[in-house]
């Protein structure tokens, strides 16, 4: 091998290693972005469940409290029942508005099965 060969392998060599110098600066700064776009994700998907959380906790609050308004109308309605010269006619009607309302809580709420 002569000195101008030598050069000739070294300055190849020189290329190839500034090539592949170049391509793993351009996929370590892909993984930094790729990186950086999971943890964004993530902090994305953390506030969602937060908020869904939260969402939940108001819905049940929601229910507990249309729950407990349901049971003073009920017992107000059989205080008024009970006393005399009463309207039982819209009483009736109050009783069914009731029960048909009841039929689009859970069972476990305190509704009730329909029947086909």
């Amino acid at each position: 091998i002569t000195a101008e060969a030598a050069v000739k392998r070294a300055d190849k060599a020189t290329q190839a290693a500034s090539q592949a110098a170049n391509l793993a600066t351009s996929s370590r700064a892909d993984a930094e972005r790729a990186a950086k776009e999971a943890t964004e994700a993530r902090h994305d998907a953390e506030k969602a469940r937060e908020a869904s959380a939260r969402a939940n906790e108001a819905a049940e609050a929601a229910l507990d409290d249309a729950q407990t308004k349901l049971e003073e109308a009920e017992a107000y309605l059989v205080e008024v029942k009970s006393k005399p010269g009463c309207a039982h006619g819209a009483l009736w009607w109050i009783e069914r508005e009731l029960h048909e309302q009841k039929a689009y809580l859970p069972e476990s709420k305190g509704g009730y099965r329909k029947k086909n």
